[in-house]
């Protein structure tokens, strides 16, 4: 039984590891809000905790809504989250760029830079198709519907397995006239030609079924998933549950002292301004009670998610104990440690 008295979200789950270990699982998440000069004020206790993904309509043409987090694992340290690109107020902006950041104490872990731009379409010149000069930019969403990829105009059943909802993949130069360009795209990768390809750019989450997630699922072994016991007939890959792009990953692991930053990404924030907004570390206390003896779980903070639009985040807090070492009147308590 669960008994959570901290001010958190907290779930204890079964959960299969990437050695075929079976697990009991504690995921903790701690909600934040943050204002336009990066003040920090906890959410608590926030939001739920997501246990299974959710799409705005058909998963085969829509972008994830919520992302599943009661998974039993993860490889490193990831980011991810919903954001839209605002292009300066009382301005008719056509192109500008974005960025999100994540820093340590002592430099940055990663920046991520993207060109956004307004509604641009393929026609025709001399020199073949060029595109249109680009409309006025309204808030734009940085999810995969904007970015590139999409279907092959003549087979649905040919899409770019890392996008399958984007636009501007596998277009002749004969059937580009007004089909539309994406809107977002990585500063130093734009897309030339109608028959080029060019990298997806997004900080959203990548769905299950698309690469590169989709290669690490393993195939079933039906016979030991009816009879309960582990159900794949390979072991899981260390990165199976990561969520977020490569390029917002890190191996280092989560400690006092680290920061994400925004740029062009919220209503309240002034273009070009690259606001930092310093990460709460507060490692949770998380015991298992049994008749004569108690056990401490580690958590390892993994997950960064980031709502820009909200001005909030919220950091999730992983760790796991076999399951052979929890009985029925097992007793898992989560708590807060208290100030000094």
């Amino acid at each position: 039984m669960l008994n959570n008295f901290s001010p958190w979200q907290a779930s204890f789950f079964d959960g299969w590891l990437s050695d075929r270990t079976l697990a009991k699982v504690v995921l903790v998440k701690q909600n934040f809000e943050f204002d336009e000069k990066g003040n920090v004020t906890p959410n608590e206790p926030g939001p739920d905790i997501v246990v299974a993904d959710d799409y705005d309509g058909d998963p085969a043409y829509t972008p994830l809504r919520e992302v599943n987090e009661q998974v039993a694992f993860k490889h490193g340290f990831e980011v991810y989250g919903d954001f839209t690109a605002y292009p300066p107020k009382a301005k008719q902006a056509r192109v500008i760029e974005v960025e999100l950041g994540l820093h340590d104490k002592a430099q940055p872990l990663f920046k991520k830079r993207l060109r956004v731009t307004g509604a641009r379409f393929w026609k025709r010149s001399l020199l073949g198709p060029v595109a249109t000069d680009p409309n006025i930019i309204e808030p734009t969403p940085i999810n995969y519907s904007n970015a590139f990829g999409g279907k092959d105009l003549n087979d649905e059943s040919n899409y770019l397995l890392e996008n399958p909802i984007g636009r501007g993949f596998k277009l002749k130069n004969k059937q580009a006239k007004g089909q539309q360009l994406p809107c977002i795209e990585y500063a130093n990768q734009l897309l030339r030609k109608p028959s080029h390809t060019t990298s997806v750019a997004s900080f959203s989450a990548i769905p299950s079924h698309w690469s590169p997630r989709i290669e690490l699922m393993p195939d079933i072994d039906k016979k030991a998933l009816m009879a309960g016991n582990y159900p794949f007939k390979t072991v899981l890959d260390e990165h199976f549950n990561n969520m977020a792009p490569l390029d917002q990953r890190v191996k280092k692991e989560f400690t006092q002292g680290w920061a994400f930053s925004l740029s062009g990404l919220y209503p309240l924030q002034e273009y070009g301004q690259h606001q930092r907004v310093e990460l709460p570390f507060e490692e949770p206390i998380v015991q298992l009670v049994n008749t004569l003896n108690r056990h401490t779980i580690n958590l390892r903070c993994d997950t960064l998610v980031i709502d820009s639009d909200a001005q909030s985040f919220s950091l999730l807090w992983r760790g796991y104990i076999d399951a052979i070492h929890v009985g029925a009147n097992s007793q898992l308590v989560v708590a807060k440690r208290e100030a000094n």
